[in-house]
């Protein structure tokens, strides 16, 4: 969770993406095509957040670079991107806009993978998948189940301010694409990376290693690169088929595999720290030098813009954001769009020596806020409990207590906030996997690292192999 910039809905992209669904990717114009990909970029930018490392920002946009010229689309302006989410993913948005997870990174071991990938990515863009996909994509206007139109019934910035929130912490809502795209991106996007240079046979390889990750990760898997796409062993079959019609590279190129692992030594694995994280029903945010504890038993998230809980009945919700800047609480009210009405209405209080102001209301049509504003370190935070109101008596009192349990960050908690880092060790002639982790300072188990380095868990390694581990350190602001 970060500072919150707000964004107006758009009517004229409300009107091409409603055009778009109803009638195909036809009535979308190239033009258009670019606004609603830089929009859908804006999203991606604030509610997930992009990795700022330009040393591998750079090494992706030159694979991206080089791929653009082999496909010899000059008519589009690509943009290539790490997103800051620690799943394996990859994704585009019309108009150019590619991107790659930190965590899909993570589990990469060539370049020529690398490479399969983005320009997979590309092949959607090239071919308008990406158009349609976001064309039939539900809105994501809100957040645990709380129409932002409600909250706008007590200020339309706030209302406004859900939406962002409902995206920062569910992500970019994009709709699955079909068998038949994803196949077709798969071949254009191996014959794409054969005429660049690279090996197109290794996004199936890939595959492989993201299938043996997906079944590891089991029910705790969110998201990754073929959630949605048809089954791997349907696609590997049809990259191979394809492959075996490509002529050869004319220029191949020659990468080794410790080459691109010292690219990704030091890359932050699971969720960025930066952005706050969950101890259980604790949230701490190093940042904000802020604490809270969320109803227990809800089930939390988190994301650049927001963390929230919701309850197991899914009738209630707690929201955390930054709603200014400044030491009085009423300012983070009025920066939310509450009118001197409503700001004279505000309960002045303390919590935990910080001030604080809060107000609870109705809308008319029967959802109950109750919200609170606290001012720490020059900066406005905004508590905000949502319930029904048939459900408003049951919730109240949890809704009320999230608030109060706000805190500054305590020795003991600052302790906690740890990161995950992934390193590069050297094996020793004959070593398994589990023998390098032994070591010690490892944070994946064996199998995880297996995962991670396309091996097998039995594998004798070669002396001075580079081995991917994940390490835990205290975190860095």
């Amino acid at each position: 969770m970060k500072g919150l910039t707000r964004r107006q809905c758009c009517a004229q992209l409300a009107v091409m993406v409603g055009g778009l669904a109803a009638g195909g990717c036809l009535t979308v114009s190239p033009r258009q095509e670019v606004e609603i990909g830089r929009k859908e970029a804006e999203d991606v930018e604030r509610t997930i957040g992009l990795v700022r490392d330009r040393r591998l920002v750079d090494y992706i946009g030159g694979i991206g670079r080089r791929l653009a010229q082999a496909s010899g689309r000059t008519e589009i302006t690509w943009q290539w991107n790490v997103a800051d989410e620690g799943d394996a993913n990859a994704f585009a948005v019309p108009g150019g806009w590619v991107y790659v997870t930190r965590g899909l990174l993570a589990i990469t071991n060539r370049e020529d993978e690398l490479a399969g990938v983005i320009a997979h990515e590309m092949a959607h863009v090239t071919e308008r998948h990406a158009v349609a996909r976001v064309g039939a994509a539900t809105p994501l206007a809100v957040l645990f189940g709380v129409p932002s139109s409600l909250l706008g019934m007590v200020s339309p910035t706030l209302g406004d301010a859900v939406i962002d929130a409902g995206r920062a912490v569910s992500g970019v809502a994009l709709a699955p694409y079909s068998r038949e795209q994803e196949l077709e991106a798969d071949r254009i996007g191996s014959a794409l990376a054969a005429r660049a240079g690279w090996d197109p046979a290794a996004l199936a390889a890939f595959l492989a290693t993201l299938e043996r990750a997906e079944a590891l990760a089991g029910a705790r898997r969110r998201s990754s690169f073929f959630a949605t796409h048809p089954g791997t062993p349907d696609r590997v079959a049809h990259i191979q088929a394809a492959v075996r019609s490509l002529p050869a590279a004319a220029a191949p190129i020659r990468t080794t595999r410790a080459a691109l692992l010292g690219r990704l030594d030091g890359l932050v694995l699971g969720d960025n720290v930066a952005n706050g994280l969950f101890v259980g029903p604790l949230f701490l945010h190093p940042g904000l030098d802020l604490a809270l504890e969320m109803p227990a038993g809800w089930k939390t998230a988190n994301g650049p813009e927001a963390a929230g809980a919701v309850a197991p009945d899914e009738k209630a919700a707690v929201i955390v954001q930054i709603s200014g800047s400044g030491d009085d609480p009423a300012a983070g009210a009025r920066a939310d769009g509450l009118k001197e009405e409503q700001i004279a209405k505000l309960r002045r209080l303390t919590i935990a020596h910080m001030p604080a102001a809060a107000i609870t209301a109705t809308t008319r049509k029967g959802m109950n806020l109750a919200i609170t504003w606290i001012a720490h370190n020059k900066r406005v935070v905004r508590v905000m409990g949502v319930c029904g109101e048939a459900d408003w008596e049951r919730h109240r009192g949890e809704l009320e207590r999230a608030a109060a349990t706000c805190r500054p960050l305590r020795a003991e908690d600052r302790a906690r906030i740890v990161e995950t880092r992934l390193h590069i060790r050297p094996a020793r002639a004959g070593e398994r996997i589990a023998q390098v982790l032994a070591r010690g300072g490892a944070a994946w188990s064996p199998a995880q690292a297996a995962v991670a380095n396309a091996v097998g868990g039995e594998q004798a390694l070669e002396r001075d192999w580079p081995v991917k581990v994940a390490v835990s350190e205290p975190y860095r602001p």
